[in-house]
């Protein structure tokens, strides 16, 4: 007995401070029969009680060291303010302000707090040194951020609730009969929350406010996505009142430069219809060029702190969802007198430069304007007159000036690659929509000359704009990209370089050049699309911020937003800055350069910006969901694209991407390497890397949860059915080992999943060991039964026994069908 204990803690001991499974601890040390079988178990639950022994979910188990355990933390029990992150099965975690630690909340601990709630958490145990997570519970909310929130309506006979979309919200809200705005049974709705969750479990209550629609309503599914985001549907009375009251009149007057004569065209999309920038270009007598890029003066028209300019404050940015815009300003400003539309006079704050040859500006002139646009152009239009001659009767005399455009364009463009600036070439993909929503086909959009024309126009009229402010001293508003951080650009260095790519950045201080010069190094290989996400992933967020530190992205000392006032704010608030360094009379109030008023504004901004980013990849990804509905079952290639501790996604030829969960792939047992970005098979040794090509079936296509799930390789139908059910356990909060990857998605009568194995024999085998071993220990957990979501611990085997495991893979199964045969046991 004692003999058998010496070898079981000289195992763990072996492989610590990795954990390993019990059942192939048991048959590396040759453990046969069920008596045997029992008496081991015996044996390690008296090393765990001993504390020699720990056991972790999903019948793993791990050495203790003694001196570990004597280093376990020793403190007095402390609270701390942090954010409560559901879990979606009633568990949570709490994360302190610096992102450094968490804290585990069980079901019963979270003290009515919601998911994002800002909550005061008392820790009962301390995790050991070198972990970051600790138990505890929640003290107190401190702030409740889920005001309203998005749901289906159930009506019963006395009352209703409606269950929340977000599933991370775990409570149902009650409502009763007469808040209910009189909402069906079905009905899509947002309900303002009026009474908390407590700690003795009672439900929050609220009350409908809006019915966003029911189930068919032709955009209905966008007003969700919408609401869930505080997207706003409408103007207030007062804004739309004040906007009609705006005149369209436009007159020369004051100091304002007339330039109605000077030949300019807008290139845009086809459909857009809020065209605030303008361009024109001449080349000079010295071969320089001179550029003028005209935006529209929306601050003529939007004062400073009248209802106008409080809600597009409020609002922050214009968004763009996949099927219409909520514009920051009413339609008749955006789409109106502010839009610069093709032979009308508009007011406008005209940046002309003159730029020499090595795409620098020596001069330049900031000024309002009265403006009249010759004509309107396309992207498709201007990059077919460029590169195919075709070109329609009325663009004709307007060419040369075209030609000029793409001149100076091309030395901009030479400019930046030289200073060292950043260029992703990432494919844009549009989803095109019938008029009841459905989606009909997704079009791949790659940058032509045209987009880089006008993009090189207003980064230099931006910058301009930038220095000018920068250099009167005073305060403003910038557009900052700040140096990516070093614990990123190694992990990227690390990546690719097991991808074959090997670069080295330095370690003090790193420059856009740097970066470039590494996406240089793998442009047109098979990685690069890869790379160039993780790449931009390494990046830091750009934001507004009243303190400039410089765009690192655009390798630009000095950048900001200019260019587009109609659909966002802070360029309204340069238009303004402008105005009163120029000392014009009109069009600012007297705090817009504040510092402190500045500061909160870029803050503002730069949270509505994100909020807009994310509503409208909510509705891209909504409809990729829906547009892939039709295939499911139907195989496809594609790329891996990101790879996590739960699984990898992989990315298909039309932009859409979705998910192979770690559970699904049975055919051995995957952990994730996080340093190299791979998941690796404990047994097989198989790998799965960024960029690799592989065939996958379309198992799910979740519109409700905007989720689309693959499995490997061409699947039948029956396996599609039992993995697709294997695969829910990634919804559920299970984390990365919902299942065993190496186990089937049958289970077995006490939920044990069975073996995987290719022969029915071996398969009905492995279901009764299982059901046996449950109701021998009943002590162990169910494999699959409620999982401690604290078990995301990787199982990095040493290479001995992975070796091992490797080599016996093929006899364990029919060892395990002997020993059954010999005990004489029957199912």
């Amino acid at each position: 007995m004692e003999e058998m204990k010496d070898k079981i803690l000289a195992f763990f001991k072996a492989i610590s401070p990795e954990a390993y499974h019990i059942e192939d601890a048991a048959y590396i040390l040759g453990i046969k029969g069920s008596e045997e079988l029992e008496a081991f178990m015996g044996d390690v639950e008296a090393l765990t009680e001993a504390g020699l022994l720990e056991a972790r979910p999903g019948d793993y188990y791990k050495f203790i060291d003694k001196a570990e355990k004597a280093a376990l933390k020793i403190e007095e029990v402390r609270e701390f303010e942090g954010i409560y992150k559901s879990l979606r099965n009633g568990r949570g975690l709490v994360i302190d302000e610096t992102g450094q630690h968490e804290v585990n909340i069980g079901a019963g601990d979270r003290n009515g707090a919601m998911h994002n709630d800002k909550v005061l958490v008392h820790i009962f145990r301390f995790g050991r040194i070198g972990e970051q997570r600790h138990e505890g519970r929640v003290e107190k909310v401190i702030q409740h951020v889920n005001t309203s929130i998005v749901g289906t309506y159930d009506r019963q006979q006395m009352f209703g609730f409606v269950t929340p979309d977000d599933e991370r919200l775990v409570d149902d809200i009650y409502v009763s009969l007469p808040d209910t705005m009189e909402a069906r049974s079905g009905a899509k709705v947002l309900v303002e929350i009026t009474r908390w969750p407590d700690a003795k479990g009672r439900q929050p209550e609220g009350k409908i406010t809006s019915i966003l629609g029911y189930k068919g309503d032709v955009g209905v599914d966008i007003n969700c996505v919408m609401a869930q985001h505080k997207i706003p549907f409408s103007f207030p009375e007062a804004v739309l009142k004040e906007a009609d009251r705006v005149s369209f009149d436009v007159a020369l007057g004051g100091k304002r430069l007339d330039l109605r004569e000077v030949p300019m065209i807008t290139i845009d999309g086809e459909d857009a219809k809020d065209l605030d920038d303008t361009v024109s270009c001449k080349q000079l007598a010295n071969g320089h060029y001179k550029l003028g890029v005209h935006i529209a003066d929306v601050s003529h028209y939007v004062r400073g702190n009248t209802q106008l300019d409080k809600e597009a404050y409020k609002r922050g940015t214009s968004v763009y969802l996949v099927d219409r815009v909520v514009p920051m300003l009413p339609t008749k400003l955006s789409n109106g007198i502010c839009s610069l539309n093709a032979k009308e006079d508009r007011y406008a704050m005209s940046c002309i430069m003159e730029i020499n040859h090595a795409g620098r500006v020596v001069d330049f002139q900031i000024s309002p304007s009265v403006i009249r646009v010759d004509r309107r152009c396309s992207y498709p239009e201007i990059y077919k007159a460029l590169t195919q001659s075709i070109i329609p009767d009325d663009l004709l005399p307007l060419m040369p000036m075209v030609h000029e455009l793409h001149e100076v364009a091309k030395i901009l463009i030479a400019m930046r690659e030289k200073s060292g600036a950043i260029s992703f070439e990432f494919p844009e993909y549009k989803i095109l929509l019938a008029e009841d929503g459905t989606p009909l086909k997704i079009v791949r959009k790659d940058r032509t000359i045209a987009e880089k024309i006008i993009e090189a126009c207003m980064l230099i009229a931006n910058e301009t704009v930038a220095c000018y402010l920068r250099d009167t001293h005073k305060p403003g508003i910038y557009r900052i990209h700040e140096q990516p951080s070093e614990e990123k650009l190694q992990a990227l260095q690390t990546v690719v370089t097991y991808l074959g790519k090997p670069f080295h950045l330095a370690d003090s201080h790193v420059e856009p050049r740097d970066i470039q010069k590494f996406l240089d190094s793998i442009a047109g290989t098979d990685i690069e699309p890869i790379a160039q996400i993780m790449t931009l992933r390494s990046m830091q967020q750009a934001r507004y911020s009243a303190v400039n530190v410089g765009h690192f992205g655009l390798a630009s000392a000095c950048y900001t937003h200019f260019t587009s006032p109609i659909r966002r704010y802070p360029d309204l608030i340069v238009h303004r800055l402008l105005k009163k360094r120029l000392h014009w009379g009109d069009g600012y109030n007297k705090y817009d350069d504040m510092e402190d008023y500045l500061a909160k504004a870029a803050d503002h901004c730069s949270i509505q910006e994100q909020i807009a980013v994310a509503a409208e990849r909510d509705t891209n990804d909504l409809k990729k969901v829906q547009y892939m509905e039709p295939f499911i079952g139907e195989v496809f290639d594609g790329k891996i694209s990101s790879i996590t501790s739960f699984g990898m996604f992989v990315e298909l030829e039309n932009g859409i991407d979705g998910l192979v969960h770690i559970a699904t792939m049975d055919d051995d047992y995957y952990f994730f390497d996080e340093e190299h970005f791979l998941l690796v098979g404990r047994r097989t040794g198989r790998t799965y890397h960024l960029g690799q090509e592989v065939k996958v079936t379309l198992i799910k296509a979740d519109k409700d949860k905007k989720q689309i799930d693959f499995l490997l390789g061409e699947v039948d139908a029956q396996t599609l059915i039992e993995k697709s059910l294997a695969g829910e356990h990634r919804r559920t909060g299970l984390g990365s080992r919902g299942m065993r990857s190496g186990k089937s998605g049958k289970a077995g009568k006490n939920g044990k999943a069975g073996k995987s194995s290719k022969s029915s024999k071996s398969e009905k085998s492995g279901k009764r060991e299982a059901s046996e071993k449950d109701s021998k220990n009943s002590k162990r957990k169910s494999t699959i039964s409620k999982y401690n979501w604290q078990s995301d611990y990787e199982d990095n085997t040493p290479a001995a026994f992975a070796r091992f495991a490797k080599k016996s893979k093929s006899k364990k199964q029919s060892k395990k069908v002997s020993r059954k045969k010999k005990s004489g046991k029957k199912k």
